[in-house]
């Protein structure tokens, strides 16, 4: 069933607030069997959510609003899709008594304004909303379904997962199809890339494959769609295993899943501890790993040594190394892990020294050359990566550079 979903709220456009709704929709919307074609936002005006609203009605089956069901002038969704649909607005009294029953709880007297959210389209199926004051709505006319929503998320969310994917499973029967979505996450790998080492694999139908570009990783989508949910479940583990015994390792995480979480759950398994020595990286490592939860089980600290001052007092590392191959080398990378491990006692000690730009390059070393250092009870190294892109993109890349080679540490141990 051909899908749109629409979006009202001028705060949208600008940009003063983050579309969430869409993501969350079109996501639950095609996990359930829905076709999900067309995402629009439209601002607080009559006139132009109107023009929407036929217009959605020309391309799609289902049309799915979010937003204009406020006590305001302006929030005029109800009354608009009962225009367009030739139906006249009635009061629902429960829904009436219900907000009354909101504000009583809070000991405050309801607005004659909020009497509006109570009045819908003749016919409308009323969804009640557990967390505020505007009540839901679903229409079925003329085979077109209009599921009305309110627009803050922590109303919304509820009331699609409690009232809206049961009525709508009965609207579709139930040889409808269920689509099921998973991600492959992989670092290291371009697209293309990525596209020869799959081959034939890019062409399949059910599931379906699509790259997907990150700023520091490869998504890989798979879309699998089946009457039966654990035959689109097991068409999408077919895929997988396929795409990971060419892929390898470089595949990290799937789905929700991330590389710090990764590793995380990796060192907390092994009872070991990590330390950190950052500088074109600023700590970033460090707030990445002390962004999970119960990251004081597994990441014991860091030194932040911008300056080859800080470098040589806090890390150890020689003055005649700095000036003998400059900040920017694997023997100042390999210094720098060695003298966070043996001053932190970690077991695992990890560096990043680097030119983030945008100046500061030249032709020997040009903006975006990193170094990572290793150190660990087995020895130290260092490898050398060229990154490209802006200052935050090399800094990023360089953070999941270093996580990556951890983690890659722990699957040979």
């Amino acid at each position: 069933m051909k899908t749109e979903i629409i979006s009202t709220g001028t705060e949208l456009l600008l940009g003063q607030i983050f579309n969430t709704n869409t993501h969350y929709l079109g996501a639950r919307l095609s996990d359930i069997g829905f076709d999900v074609v067309y995402h629009t936002t439209v601002g607080d005006n009559p006139e132009r959510l109107e023009n929407a609203l036929y217009q959605a009605l020309k391309r799609a089956e289902l049309i799915v609003t979010t937003g204009g069901l406020g006590p305001t002038a302006d929030d005029l969704t109800k009354e608009l899709i009962a225009k367009v649909l030739g139906l006249e607005m009635i009061l629902d009294n429960y829904s009436l008594e219900r907000i009354k029953c909101y504000f009583a709880s809070r000991k405050r007297k309801m607005p004659k304004s909020n009497e509006k959210q109570a009045y819908f389209p003749k016919g409308a199926k009323i969804l009640p909303n557990n967390y505020g004051t505007a009540p839901g709505a679903i229409i079925n006319k003329n085979d077109k379904i209009f599921v009305i929503l309110p627009g803050p998320p922590f109303e919304m969310q509820p009331m699609f997962e409690d009232c809206v994917i049961a009525e709508l499973k009965k609207i579709t029967g139930p040889d409808s199809k269920t689509m099921k979505t998973r991600i492959l996450k992989v670092f290291g790998m371009t697209e293309s890339a990525i596209e020869e080492v799959l081959g034939e694999l890019m062409n399949n139908v059910n599931p379906s494959i699509a790259l997907l570009a990150k700023r520091t990783e490869i998504h890989i989508r798979l879309v699998a769609s089946d009457v039966d949910e654990q035959a689109a479940e097991k068409s999408l583990n077919v895929a997988e295993s396929m795409m990971r015994s060419r892929l390898g390792t470089k595949v990290f995480a799937r789905d929700e899943e991330t590389m710090v979480g990764i590793v995380g759950k990796a060192l907390k398994s092994r009872g070991l501890k990590i330390a950190t020595a950052e500088s074109c990286t600023g700590g970033l490592i460090g707030v990445a790993l002390t962004r999970e939860a119960g990251s004081s089980e597994f990441y014991l600290g860091g030194v932040v040594s911008y300056a080859n001052s800080v470098k040589e007092g806090l890390l150890g590392v020689k003055a005649s190394t700095l000036q003998a191959v400059g900040a920017v080398s694997s023997e100042v990378a390999k210094e720098m892990a060695s003298g966070i491990l043996k001053r932190s006692g970690a077991d695992i000690a990890v560096s990043v020294t680097g030119l983030a730009g945008p100046d500061g390059g030249s032709d020997l070393k040009p903006v975006g050359l990193v170094y990572i250092g290793f150190a660990s009870a087995k020895g130290v190294e260092a490898r050398k990566f060229q990154f490209y892109g802006g200052r935050d993109t090399i800094r990023q890349l360089s953070v999941t550079a270093a996580l990556n080679w951890v983690r890659q540490y722990m699957l040979l141990s």
